[in-house]
């Protein structure tokens, strides 16, 4: 039996989508402004505590290996809960730790093949980072496996690649933003990323009406969508 992400991934890939990109950074604004003291506090409190680690270099990036995975799912809970109109705490982006290994799976494989991109040139790095940008929501919100999620966001990714490329765009535009305001910026552009990828996600995947954030390792096949 299918559950609803499947099904819903069959229907975008038979039929296709539209990014409404002006849309989703609207509303991720909407949505992160009046929480950006909880957002900001954490995003400093994580990137903080990277910097630190790298003083020493060798485990500085096996931590960050293990935990921007969770870190990540713990952005997307958190915002969930805001779109939702539930009240959030900095409690809620520790969430992710909940599903750790296959949000730390998801982010490891992505982050691996984008290193391996890059190895070839930007242009493999560029394009993996975009065929996987629903990967782990997917991964948080849709109930699937950390390869199957993989293989749905790139199998709808590639239906619409010419717009999600210009979304990836403008999504590191406004981090560079970010770093272009002395750096701290950054502080409130990273949680805005999340939100303008969950609300995307929102709109071309939509939620389940009952969203289970545990994962569960389900049997589903995208195979067909081949």
């Amino acid at each position: 039996m299918q559950n609803f992400t499947t099904e819903k991934a069959k229907e975008l890939a038979n039929n296709g989508y539209y990014f409404n990109i002006a849309y989703y950074v609207q509303r991720a604004l909407s949505l992160v402004k009046p929480h950006w003291k909880i957002l900001v506090a954490f995003t400093t409190l994580y990137l903080g505590s990277m910097f630190l680690l790298l003083v020493n270099p060798a485990i500085g990036q096996i931590v960050q290996m293990l935990v921007s995975g969770p870190i990540s799912a713990g952005y997307y809970i958190t915002i969930k809960k805001i779109i939702d109109d539930q009240p959030i705490s900095i409690n809620d982006l520790f969430e992710g730790f909940k599903n750790f290994v296959p949000t730390m799976l998801v982010f490891m494989m992505v982050n691996l093949l984008t290193t391996i991109g890059f190895a070839l040139y930007y242009v493999p790095a560029i394009f993996i980072a975009i065929i996987y940008l629903f990967a782990m929501p997917l991964v948080v919100f849709g109930n699937l496996t950390y390869w199957r999620a993989m293989e749905s966001s790139r199998i709808i990714i590639m239906k619409n690649f010419w717009n999600a490329l210009l979304f990836g765009a403008i999504i590191l535009g406004i981090n560079i933003m970010g770093l272009l305001a002395l750096g701290v910026g950054v502080l409130f552009t990273l949680p805005l990323s999340y939100a303008i990828v969950l609300v995307a996600y929102e709109d071309i995947y939509g939620f389940e009406e009952e969203t289970n954030y545990s994962h569960n390792d389900s049997h589903n096949d995208f195979s067909h969508f081949r």
